[in-house]
């Protein structure tokens, strides 16, 4: 499970530089929304390290923490410098269809794992020893 919140969190943040240095046409949709999906992906990624649970309380934690960031931004409590560039200034309805596909996408990824039968990621968590 770990290995795969890794795996989820590397690919979160390819998805964020991705959106960070896109300079092609639709770049206000790139940067405004595929961010946000990477971004909730990402607090995913870090609860499933962070906090053994199930995948539906991690899952209703994720959606809490983003409904969070767009009631902070409604309210006009955006943080000064770094914090209000991370959370964000301008309140947006869109942002939370981006948060749930990334809320989506990121339990897709745990789910497939599961059905799987493969809790790591295809990767195995320790060395096997030797004979």
């Amino acid at each position: 499970m770990r290995r795969a919140m890794l795996l989820l969190g590397g690919v979160a943040l390819a998805v964020g530089a991705f959106a960070l240095f896109y300079r092609g046409p639709g770049q206000p949709f790139i940067r405004g929304y595929v961010s946000d999906v990477g971004a909730t992906m990402l607090v995913y990624a870090f609860l499933g390290l962070l906090w053994r649970t199930t995948a539906a309380r991690r899952t209703l934690a994720t959606a809490a923490i983003a409904a969070a960031v767009e009631f902070y931004q409604i309210v006009g409590m955006t943080p000064p410098g770094i914090g209000g560039v991370l959370v964000g200034a301008f309140p947006d309805p869109w942002d939370l269809i981006a948060y749930a596909i990334g809320v989506v996408a990121a339990l897709a990824w745990e789910r497939r794992l599961v059905r799987s039968g493969d809790q790591t990621g295809g990767l195995a968590d320790s060395t096997p020893p030797a004979r």
